[in-house]
């Protein structure tokens, strides 16, 4: 009988464990971003976010790597008197 206990505790501290983890990496309100390959290659050169040779698919996993990658570009691009590139959050994130 304890040995059933003690595995049922186990079982369920180790559910409550996992699901805590994943709710880390959850949804956070903004929406996602749909990337729009085709007129980002329109409008730059492939080497701008591609820096490796032959390119290679950029993975992106998380919202600081998206950020890294995007909001400087669209930072410089606002300043170079872009008034295509998005100014504000929902511009990009679409819920």
């Amino acid at each position: 009988m304890k040995t059933r206990l003690l595995f049922t505790l186990l079982f369920v501290a180790l559910c409550t464990t996992s699901a805590l983890a994943a709710e880390s990496y959850q949804y956070t309100g903004k929406g996602t971003v749909t990337f729009n390959h085709k007129m980002h290659g329109e409008k730059m050169d492939c080497s701008s976010c591609h820096t490796t040779q032959p390119p290679q698919k950029i993975a992106i996993t998380n919202k600081q790597q998206g950020h890294a990658l995007c909001l400087d570009c669209h930072k410089s691009e606002q300043k170079k008197g872009n008034t295509a590139a998005p100014k504000s959050c929902n511009q990009c994130h679409k819920k």
